[in-house]
Protein backbone atom coordinates (compact mmCIF):
# COMPACT_ATOMS: atom_id res chain seq x y z
CA UNK A 1 0.00 0.00 0.00
CA UNK A 2 1.07 3.34 -1.44
CA UNK A 3 2.02 5.85 1.91
CA UNK A 4 2.92 2.66 4.69
CA UNK A 5 6.28 2.61 6.05
CA UNK A 6 7.88 -0.95 5.95
CA UNK A 7 9.18 -1.59 9.51
CA UNK A 8 12.57 -3.58 9.40
CA UNK A 9 13.26 -7.26 9.75
CA UNK A 10 15.29 -8.21 12.25
CA UNK A 11 17.31 -9.11 8.94
CA UNK A 12 17.34 -5.93 7.45
CA UNK A 13 18.51 -4.70 11.05
CA UNK A 14 21.95 -7.28 11.71
CA UNK A 15 22.88 -6.61 8.08
CA UNK A 16 23.12 -3.02 8.60
CA UNK A 17 25.31 -3.36 11.70
CA UNK A 18 27.54 -6.48 10.10
CA UNK A 19 28.25 -3.61 7.57
CA UNK A 20 29.03 -1.35 9.71
CA UNK A 21 30.87 -3.29 12.28
CA UNK A 22 33.09 -4.33 9.11
CA UNK A 23 34.03 -1.08 8.00
CA UNK A 24 34.64 -0.10 11.52
CA UNK A 25 36.97 -3.29 11.51
CA UNK A 26 38.65 -2.17 8.54
CA UNK A 27 39.39 1.32 9.40
CA UNK A 28 40.35 0.11 12.95
CA UNK A 29 42.66 -2.70 11.81
CA UNK A 30 44.50 -0.34 9.02
CA UNK A 31 45.36 1.75 11.78
CA UNK A 32 46.84 -0.41 14.12
CA UNK A 33 49.06 -2.57 11.44
CA UNK A 34 50.44 1.29 10.26
CA UNK A 35 50.91 1.93 14.37
CA UNK A 36 52.94 -1.48 14.99
CA UNK A 37 54.72 -1.16 11.40
CA UNK A 38 58.02 -1.19 11.76
CA UNK A 39 59.71 2.87 11.78
CA UNK A 40 62.49 3.74 9.66
CA UNK A 41 65.72 4.51 11.09
CA UNK A 42 67.52 8.23 11.48
CA UNK A 43 69.42 7.27 8.68
CA UNK A 44 66.73 5.89 6.32
CA UNK A 45 65.00 9.81 7.39
CA UNK A 46 68.54 10.98 6.56
CA UNK A 47 68.36 9.10 2.81
CA UNK A 48 64.74 10.27 2.45
CA UNK A 49 65.49 13.91 2.81
CA UNK A 50 68.52 13.91 0.62
CA UNK A 51 66.63 12.12 -2.02
CA UNK A 52 63.60 14.42 -1.69
CA UNK A 53 65.67 17.27 -2.01
CA UNK A 54 67.51 15.55 -5.30
CA UNK A 55 64.48 14.93 -6.86
CA UNK A 56 62.82 18.18 -6.59
CA UNK A 57 66.27 19.96 -8.29
CA UNK A 58 65.74 17.17 -10.91
CA UNK A 59 62.16 18.38 -11.96
CA UNK A 60 63.62 22.04 -12.52
CA UNK A 61 67.16 21.05 -14.29
CA UNK A 62 67.58 17.62 -15.41
CA UNK A 63 71.15 17.71 -14.58
CA UNK A 64 71.93 19.75 -11.61
CA UNK A 65 75.74 19.93 -10.77
CA UNK A 66 76.59 17.36 -7.64
CA UNK A 67 77.97 20.82 -5.54
CA UNK A 68 74.11 22.54 -6.11
CA UNK A 69 72.74 19.27 -4.99
CA UNK A 70 75.01 18.45 -2.01
CA UNK A 71 74.59 22.42 -0.69
CA UNK A 72 71.04 22.31 -1.07
CA UNK A 73 70.89 19.05 0.77
CA UNK A 74 73.08 20.30 3.57
CA UNK A 75 70.31 23.65 3.47
CA UNK A 76 67.26 21.35 4.18
CA UNK A 77 69.49 18.78 6.91
CA UNK A 78 69.96 22.17 8.68
CA UNK A 79 66.48 23.21 8.49
CA UNK A 80 65.48 20.00 9.91
CA UNK A 81 67.64 20.48 12.91
CA UNK A 82 69.75 18.87 15.08
CA UNK A 83 66.92 16.15 16.15
CA UNK A 84 67.04 15.60 12.57
CA UNK A 85 63.53 14.78 10.35
CA UNK A 86 61.18 13.24 13.45
CA UNK A 87 58.46 13.52 11.93
CA UNK A 88 60.17 10.73 9.13
CA UNK A 89 60.88 8.40 12.37
CA UNK A 90 57.50 9.01 14.27
CA UNK A 91 54.90 8.92 11.41
CA UNK A 92 56.35 6.83 8.58
CA UNK A 93 56.41 3.32 8.09
CA UNK A 94 59.89 1.60 6.86
CA UNK A 95 58.00 0.34 3.76
CA UNK A 96 56.71 4.05 2.81
CA UNK A 97 60.67 5.17 3.68
CA UNK A 98 61.62 2.03 1.47
CA UNK A 99 59.40 3.21 -1.21
CA UNK A 100 60.16 6.80 -1.26
CA UNK A 101 63.62 5.71 -1.28
CA UNK A 102 63.11 4.00 -4.89
CA UNK A 103 60.94 7.38 -6.55
CA UNK A 104 62.24 8.52 -9.87
CA UNK A 105 60.78 11.84 -9.50
CA UNK A 106 59.36 13.86 -6.20
CA UNK A 107 55.82 13.32 -7.67
CA UNK A 108 56.71 9.43 -7.11
CA UNK A 109 58.15 10.07 -3.76
CA UNK A 110 55.32 11.95 -2.58
CA UNK A 111 52.71 9.03 -3.56
CA UNK A 112 54.50 6.97 -1.17
CA UNK A 113 53.66 8.78 1.83
CA UNK A 114 50.14 9.31 3.42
Amino acid sequence: MPGMKRLATRADVLATLAIVLLVVGVVAGRAALRRLSPRPSPEACAALLDRYVELVLRAAAPEPAASDVAERQAMAREAAGERGFVRCEADLTQAEVSCALKAGSADDLERCLP
